[in-house]
């Protein structure tokens, strides 16, 4: 009986280190919450990983748990010419047509700022969410506020001044 009894306590003991270890859902990110860290989080929410929970860092630590993204060792990060949330849509092949306007939004936001004048509809979509990043208590509330943002931007426009 002890035989059999021991194996199968290790067994259940390697299932639990796997399970307990299994990061395919969590998402790492530094504290620092900009647009498109914001965007991005609910575009891995709701293109790529629907199950995905994010998990927020110290800004500049190496992060060890689970996908870490937009920070500088992440292999989901921003570049020289792309917004972190266009590299995901290219990345992951997403094809909805209704982030193309959300998208320019982000790139005139996060990569364009020196460049040409932002339209009028980017300059009212980055005061809401600027809005959002200044009031939210914490990194969740600031994500759970813009996730509902960006759900209301892409189903309709929300963006025209109120």
């Amino acid at each position: 009986m002890k035989s059999i009894c021991i194996p199968v306590i290790l067994f259940l003991f390697y299932l639990t280190l796997v399970y307990a270890q299994d990061n395919s859902n969590i998402y790492a990110t530094g504290t620092t919450m900009e647009v498109d860290r914001c965007a991005s989080a609910w575009l891995i929410k709701r293109y790529v990983d629907k199950d995905a929970v994010f998990k927020f860092f110290p800004d500049g630590k190496l992060i060890k748990e689970g996908i870490p993204f937009d920070t500088p060792d992440a292999m989901l990060t921003r570049t020289h010419s792309k917004a972190l949330f266009e590299v995901i849509i290219e990345k992951y092949g997403i094809k909805d047509k209704r982030l193309v306007r959300l998208a320019a939004h982000i790139h005139d936001i996060e990569i364009d700022f020196w460049g040409k004048q932002k339209s009028q509809d980017t300059i009212l979509f980055e005061d809401k969410v600027r809005d959002i990043l200044k009031n939210a208590k914490d990194n969740d509330e600031c994500f759970a506020k813009c996730f509902i943002l960006f759900d209301q931007y892409i189903n309709k426009d929300v963006v025209k001044e109120d």
